[in-house]
């Protein structure tokens, strides 16, 4: 994965309906050969997620750069983490993950910079994942 040239999965792409995991194996996969580009993996999201999961950042990296495949990664985690085969806790994640705001008032201040550079009209965008993906030029 070279983040150089591409864009990583975006927060939503699931795996095993998992939010996140895609985007965060697609950062740790760069992270490892040096091609993160200007993304930051272990960032607050990827930290998020590897918190509620009660998963190492540097594990779940090494893990990323011996199994090729997204499904080799989704098993991994589910073997380090109970929390990932309970779909009500997946559930939980996936809500409080797609729901995350700016939490202060120097964030919000940082969002709305990004946002209105990216586009003013787009006042219904209040999250981190929908503030991703327009900046990433997905649908949102």
């Amino acid at each position: 994965m070279d983040l150089t040239k591409n864009f990583p999965g975006s927060p939503t792409d699931r795996i095993g309906g998992l939010d996140h995991l895609k985007r965060v194996t697609d950062k740790a996969r760069a992270h490892l050969s040096g091609t993160l580009g200007e993304y930051i993996y272990n960032c607050p999201l990827d930290q998020a997620f590897f918190s509620f999961f009660g998963i190492d950042a540097e594990e779940f990296a090494k893990a990323a750069s011996t199994r090729p495949t997204d499904n080799e990664m989704l098993e991994w985690v589910r073997q380090h983490s109970s929390k990932a085969t309970d779909p009500e806790a997946v559930e939980t994640f996936n809500r409080d993950y797609e729901s995350r705001g700016p939490d202060s008032p120097e964030k919000w201040e940082y969002f709305l910079s990004v946002r209105e550079s990216l586009s003013p009209n787009r006042t219904d965008i209040t999250t981190w994942i929908k503030l991703i993906d327009l900046e990433e030029n997905r649908p949102v």
